[in-house]
């Protein structure tokens, strides 16, 4: 994949993404930073990553909505009775890295694992922690 042809993706992930997590940050309430801090043990580097159906499987969603199957990233809206979320998982470490950085820039909650992004209210991503591990990245306002 061309260079040009993953940043095109990935600005287009955030684009799609980006109602959600403008959606969860406006709450009224203000979200401090915790980047980079773990809640319980932290996924990162830790075991063979997790594919968007497994991570699915995992929170309760029975049939997630994939929206995007490209070979740099997976994404896929879950509805379940506890909210709406999107699962997003990456190729690479660092593509989820670069991905997160632009996402971050429009707000929003994030719960970060090996190789995957949750993206959700702050409530739904602390009761998805539980079942998924990650760590919750939230930016300044």
């Amino acid at each position: 994949m061309s260079r040009h042809r993953g940043l095109t993706l990935r600005r287009l992930t955030v684009f799609l993404a980006l109602p959600l997590a403008m959606a969860c940050s406006s709450e009224g309430r203000s979200h401090k930073s915790v980047q980079g801090h773990a809640l319980g043990a932290p996924t990162l580097g830790a075991g063979s990553p997790l594919s968007v159906e497994q991570l699915a499987a995992k929170s309760g969603c029975g049939s997630p909505n994939v929206q995007i199957d490209a070979d740099e990233l997976r994404q896929a809206i879950c509805q379940t009775p506890r909210g709406r979320y999107i699962i997003t998982s990456f190729a690479t470490e660092k593509g989820k890295r670069d991905w997160l950085d632009d996402a971050q820039s429009y707000g929003g909650a994030y719960l970060v694992g090996n190789r995957w992004v949750v993206i959700a209210s702050p409530d739904l991503l602390s009761s998805l922690h539980g079942q998924l591990g990650g760590q919750m990245e939230m930016p300044g306002h």
